[in-house]
């Protein structure tokens, strides 16, 4: 086999992939990639035979490298990431580590699109050309991209899929203008947003009356629109509120959660939260939940999100039945 240098990213995943062994890359394939890499990976790997060792690890020595440097960047920036760098393996081999790492991280086209609830994208983008339209669902991943277009008006939908199948390579010139105009009516949309009332305001206002209050008010937009109920439930009382409890609290809570579910919500919560439930833990049984969360390996971001509401819909039962309680501005101090 060639040098390392000479070898392509895909044949340097399906090396890697082949170093870990059958049972942990057959979890990586089906985790991390879609159908298309999988088939494209799994025949490279069909083509490879008689790796040397000394290719292996310089291959797994490079994804090592490359993780450290990602790891780094995420504590402290590039500055950071690059001097640690250059103090493990040296100035050039630290810059060139550096480049690929900024060539694997450079945003997608429509990022900021990305980021918008599907159905607030679709009226976003609703009035768009059809090209346009089909130009940015390709940009999407699946499941935000079936969510759009299944709310698009029927009359529409074969259309733009057509246009999507049909969309092979764009000038990035193309990319650059559709994006540039899509994020100054963003902009514009979101100033709007943010100047007037909105979910946000009315959530900024139910956290500070009393539970009577917002018990009716939520019990009313139940039956008016449940979707609306549901998405200010979610945001009156988040994850990270959990260090407002009482320890005793915490402790209850913890005695109802599911251990995976509570892993997975530290590993995507910040240091604060984390130490308040390590707190209300016996030594050994944070210990254990440290070690669970040192060597889980990564998580997809929605796994966490979806762990944490886990502990959130306990919290809110355990407060409704009078359990634990949750304080709100407008009720008078808990006594202890």
């Amino acid at each position: 086999m060639c040098a390392v240098s000479q070898i392509n990213g895909l044949q340097k995943a399906s090396i890697l992939l082949i170093s870990l062994g059958s049972d942990l890359s057959a979890r990586i394939l089906k985790e991390y990639f879609h159908d298309e890499d999988i088939e494209k990976i799994s025949q490279q790997i069909s083509m490879m035979d008689n790796i040397p060792s000394d290719t292996q690890e310089k291959v797994l020595d490079e994804f090592v490298q490359l993780g450290r440097a990602r790891e780094y960047m995420a504590v402290g920036g590039q500055e950071y990431a690059y001097d640690m760098l250059d103090k493990a393996v040296g100035k050039e081999k630290a810059r060139v580590i550096m480049e690929k790492v900024s060539a694997n991280i450079q945003e997608r086209p429509f990022s900021n699109i990305r980021k918008i609830d599907p159905r607030q994208l679709v009226n976003f983008i609703k009035n768009e050309h059809p090209q346009t339209i089909a130009l940015i669902l390709t940009y999407l991943d699946s499941e935000q991209a079936s969510m759009v277009l299944s709310e698009l008006p029927q009359e529409f939908q074969a259309d733009i899929a057509k246009r999507v199948a049909l969309i092979d390579r764009v000038p990035p010139e193309v990319l650059e203008n559709v994006e540039e105009v899509l994020e100054q009516k963003l902009s514009v949309v979101t100033h709007h947003d943010e100047s007037v009332g909105g979910v946000k305001t009315l959530v900024d206002i139910l956290n500070k009356v009393d539970r009577p209050t917002e018990k009716t008010i939520l019990e009313e937009l139940e039956i008016q629109d449940t979707d609306l109920a549901e998405n200010i439930r979610n945001m009156l009382f988040v994850f990270e509120d959990i260090v407002k409890l009482p320890d005793a609290s915490i402790q209850r809570v913890l005695r109802e959660v599911d251990s995976k579910d509570l892993s997975r919500a530290i590993k995507g919560s910040n240091q604060e939260v984390a130490e308040a439930i390590y707190r209300n833990m016996s030594k050994r049984a944070s210990d254990m939940l440290k070690d669970e969360i040192k060597y889980m390996g990564p998580v997809r971001l929605r796994e966490v999100e979806t762990s944490q509401q886990n502990i959130v819909q306990i919290i809110r039962q355990l407060d409704e039945s009078g359990e634990i309680i949750i304080a709100r501005g407008g009720e008078d101090a808990v006594l202890t």
